[in-house]
């Protein structure tokens, strides 16, 4: 989950080249150069994996750009280089794949460039040369203040061209709490405030007036468990009137994603050592903890069945993230649903626990689908939705969140997918969680520009009709992933 200590490079790349990505990684590695890679710590498109972005880039000396065909059509790839200028960070593009014309983006179409499609060897050595050059030089531009500039000298030997245009491209961004988020945390969630030219058209969706508060209406009861960036990220849980906040976990590593059981008396949450994260449980009340997975891969998203019989939870092994399954006690994990060439992730239950609701596709774009616990085939919930892929589900209600980078909202649609609107009203409202009795949503928002100040986000509430919003936390770091129990 945490960046590597001492300085470090960020690697931005396509999934379609993790291949390729691994190996440079391995050779950079090897020559002593420290990089940071996502798919290490936490899964694509998840809240968490969002947040971790965001802070890996910001603490980077530079970051490293894989140019390929696919990388120059990567919205992702794009959004990390957009972050990366906007926070003056050295870039390093390496072409990998294909041509000039379909592989270089027009805003990195004059810096000097390495490549190795000729010569790998040879061409990882000259970057790795300008990398533990750039450390160097680092150092002094810091003692000087002298502006970060966005290009990079190789050594001499580098025989390298500049070139002409590709197609133009668009900004970049994205954050938490799954979410981020998002992310596994979170996602989490690098969100930058300009609308993506390919953020699928949302026909039909229509937005609910924040309306006066109804008279009766049922206060909000039962607990709130969230992510709290203390020191690191912990669990936390909070009353829904925001009173007897705690924090609930206290680790040198990461814990998030965390849910409650049926009871309301005990957590189940991920920790995440080193490339893999395990399952554990928590008792609330004394705060004792034990592990029930020993898988050694990266699991995420854990949560209990109204009977208290079974764990949800996805599990990613290489390239893929799957739903899996076991029983409560952590015994007899197995596949529940794979789908080749696509991610199947942050699985939730029916109220009735009969049916399974899980996100599928690739990185933040996603379709929910709802399976039976018994099998069969998964069904498309509503083809309008483009979401990362936290959900939840109670009474006939199902919510999520979705939108353009930094500026996504809170939806509601029905089990069937019918009556999909927005709710939340701004403020790059997401991680939405409802109310055991369906009447309140549990949601993450910012209480500054969610780009500029990426701490300032905060737990609230609100009616599933968008009025009566009550902010339950306040901290000077972000609390984000809220999952409503009993």
């Amino acid at each position: 989950m945490n960046a590597p200590s001492g300085q470090y490079f960020f690697v931005s790349y396509s999934r379609a080249d993790t291949t390729q990505q691994q190996k440079i990684v391995a050779e950079l590695r090897g020559r002593g150069v420290n990089v940071w890679v996502d798919t290490e710590n936490l899964v694509p498109g998840s809240p968490a994996w969002e947040r971790e972005i965001e802070r890996s880039i910001r603490g980077a000396s530079g970051i490293i750009v894989l140019l390929s065909p696919d990388a120059n059509n990567s919205e992702w790839v794009r959004r990390e280089i957009s972050f990366t200028e906007e926070n003056d960070k050295r870039i390093f593009p390496v072409h990998i794949g294909g041509d000039e014309n379909d592989s270089i983006p027009l805003r990195l179409s004059s810096h000097q460039r390495v490549d190795l499609r000729r010569n790998f060897s040879k061409g990882l050595d000259q970057l790795t040369d300008a990398l533990k050059d750039h450390l160097g030089v680092t150092a002094v531009n810091k003692k000087i203040k002298a502006p970060a500039k966005k290009s990079f000298t190789l050594p001499s030997t580098a025989n390298l061209k500049k070139f002409a245009l590709p197609a133009g491209l668009v900004l970049i961004g994205l954050l938490c709490i799954g979410g981020i988020a998002s992310v596994v945390r979170v996602v989490s969630n690098i969100d930058l405030p300009t609308k993506l030219t390919n953020t699928p058209p949302a026909p039909d969706i229509t937005i609910t007036p924040t309306e006066q508060p109804i008279a009766n209406y049922p206060e909000p009861t039962g607990k709130i468990v969230f992510t709290c960036q203390v020191k690191g990220e912990e669990v936390c849980i909070v009353n829904p009137d925001g009173s007897d906040r705690r924090q609930l976990t206290d680790s040198p590593l990461a814990s998030f994603n965390a849910s409650l059981s049926p009871d309301g008396k005990k957590v189940v949450f991920v920790t995440i050592d080193g490339n893999n994260s395990e399952i554990y449980e928590l008792d609330v009340a004394s705060g004792k903890t034990k592990q029930l997975t020993g898988l050694k891969k990266y699991l995420g998203s854990p949560e209990i069945s109204p009977d208290n019989k079974y764990i949800i939870f996805h599990y990613r092994s290489g390239n893929n993230t799957a739903i899996w399954i076991m029983d409560r006690d952590g015994s007899d994990p197995h596949e529940f649903y794979n789908e080749s060439g696509k991610d199947a992730h942050d699985p939730t239950w029916s109220p009735d626990g009969s049916q399974i609701l899980f996100a599928l596709g690739k990185g933040e774009n996603n379709k929910f689908y709802i399976m039976d616990f018994d099998g069969g085939e998964p069904k498309l919930v509503n083809d309008k939705i483009d979401s990362r892929g936290r959900s939840d589900w109670s009474n006939n209600l199902i919510s999520f969140d979705q939108g353009d980078p930094f500026l996504h909202d809170v939806f509601l649609m029905n089990a069937d997918g019918s009556d999909l609107h927005q709710v939340s009203q701004g403020n790059n409202s997401q991680g939405a969680s409802l109310s055991p009795d369906g009447m309140w949503i549990a949601f993450t928002a910012y209480t500054a520009d969610s780009k500029q100040n990426p701490a300032t986000c905060e737990i609230f509430i609100m009616r599933v009709d968008g009025s009566d919003k009550r902010q339950l936390t306040d901290n000077n770091y972000c609390d984000y992933q809220p999952r409503w129990g009993n």
